[in-house]
């Protein structure tokens, strides 16, 4: 029985050149989409793959809330996630909680196709200044001092709507929240950050990460 692919992706135009590169690289006929975090958790209770390609936000919600428990409970899946978020703060969290690899959007075609291969091999793949990190017993300085690694994953999804200038009735219909307790990650995360407003924020984000979305 061949491979089974699912790709998850809130972007029509991505899900299709997803689709198009499976079927021409490795000749796949069986290819699943889903566009959100319901129809995701819905079609993995009723269908088994052999790989994931996940996007970190898909329209209603963030899937880093759900990745340990897809990946728990679907320990034959591959999972790599396929994303424009900063591979610097999210890779070794992906990693952490189950996912076989992680590939910036700005990849590629061949590194995509690489990716694919390592995975489904059952290596994990990673992008060589990542795996650098990874393989380092202890962070480097930069590493260690870089603030953004002290904000949990919902911190940093609060964090990262705001920086792409939703308020906060948006960011809690985007995530699922209640507004009253966006304002609570949002002066938790300003707290633990050290800023004060959002363009302190912006200031921070750019010097320690490489983009945002």
């Amino acid at each position: 029985m061949g491979s089974t692919f699912l790709v998850a992706d809130d972007h029509v135009i991505v899900r299709r050149g997803l689709r198009n590169l499976l079927h021409d690289q490795f000749h796949a006929s069986d290819i699943s989409e889903v566009a959100t975090c319901r129809e995701l958790l819905a079609i993995l209770g009723s269908k088994s793959f052999t790989l994931l390609l996940l996007d970190l936000q898909l329209t209603d919600g963030s899937t880093l809330d759900h990745l340990e428990q897809i990946c728990a409970e679907h320990p034959e899946m591959k999972v790599l996630v396929y994303t424009m978020r900063s591979e610097e703060v999210y890779a070794q969290r992906v990693l952490a909680l189950g996912g076989a690899g992680y590939l910036s959007k700005e990849s590629s075609e061949e590194e995509v196709v690489r990716a694919i291969r390592n995975v489904l091999r059952g290596k994990e793949y990673v992008s060589t200044t990542i795996e650098d990190h990874l393989t380092d017993k202890v962070k480097d300085e930069s590493s260690k001092n870089n603030p953004l690694h002290l904000l949990s994953d919902r911190e940093l999804g609060v964090m990262d709507a705001m920086l792409s200038g939703l308020g906060v009735k948006e960011i809690s219909a985007r995530l699922g929240l209640q507004p009253s307790t966006v304002a609570t990650y949002k002066a938790r995360l300003f707290d633990k950050l050290g800023v004060a407003n959002i363009l302190d924020l912006q200031r921070l984000a750019k010097a320690h990460r490489h983009h945002v979305e």
